[in-house]
């Protein structure tokens, strides 16, 4: 083979600037993630504790994209994203990419008050989310399909803000899985805020990605907050100066990067 076709055949892999070594994610968008499960999965358990399944979830989200287009949302609208009841924050987001739209957290859990920034706040927090998803539509059709290079998230934290694609929180996801070796089947303990990027790469992306459960009992792997969890396989550090190989494993969070 020449080297003009093997470089025509190398540039076709690409995805824009992305090339194929850098590209790991099988994926079109986060949302794809969760009707992947239901194609082979569906009855798999998600979220151990509340025996909530694959299905339950996908259905839940579709539910929850019915219920934001009923009072404002739309596709690519960024919407603030409140600390809701697990999992109904987790819910929450994913109906939101189902949507088509941009989830948006804030370090304080507050919507953003920031000049010249504007997202929708349409899930006030004392809202009963279980008794409006049991009202609607199931059978969510969306208009809009994001890209891998679409803005999936945006983090505002005090001095900053942090915008991130699919595609920045897919890699991140799939670095996580290769790095800790995670299994299909397998439990995951897990308990973040939704107050940071690694809440969205850890807790809400990670089981659909890794095929894994959640469970806020006796895990296979546990990750844990400073402080939070005894005996935990993976510490978690939101906030560091210089890295250090730890025991456990330290997992150092870099916003910047999606977690």
């Amino acid at each position: 083979m020449n080297s003009d076709l093997k470089n025509r055949i190398y540039s076709a892999q690409c995805f824009g600037n992305i090339e194929p070594v850098e590209f790991m994610v099988p994926y079109p968008n986060i949302f794809s993630l969760v009707e992947g499960q239901n194609v082979k999965y569906k009855d798999a358990l998600l979220y151990k504790d509340l025996s909530v399944t694959n299905k339950e979830f996908l259905d839940l989200t579709n539910r929850a994209a019915s219920w934001l287009t009923s009072i404002g949302g739309k596709p690519e609208s960024r919407i603030f994203l409140p600390n809701l009841t697990f999992p109904y924050s987790e819910i929450m987001a994913f109906a939101i990419w189902n949507l088509g739209g941009t989830i948006v957290l804030t370090d304080d859990e507050n919507p953003p008050k920031r000049k010249g920034f504007e997202c929708l706040n349409l899930v006030p927090p004392e809202v009963n989310i279980q008794s409006e998803l049991s009202k609607s539509n199931p059978d969510f059709i969306p208009r809009f399909r994001a890209n891998l290079l679409d803005e999936a998230m945006i983090f505002l934290g005090k001095d900053n803000g942090i915008q991130l694609s699919h595609y920045n929180l897919l890699v991140n996801a799939n670095g996580v899985k290769i790095s800790l070796g995670l299994q299909r089947g397998t439990s995951v303990k897990v308990n973040i805020s939704p107050n940071t990027t690694a809440w969205v790469v850890l807790q809400a992306i990670l089981p659909f990605y890794t095929g894994t459960e959640i469970t806020y009992k006796k895990a296979d792997t546990t990750f844990s907050l400073p402080k939070q969890f005894e005996n935990p396989d993976y510490l978690i550090q939101p906030e560091w100066i210089s890295i250090e190989k730890t025991d456990p494993p330290t997992l150092y969070l870099l916003s910047e990067n999606g977690g």
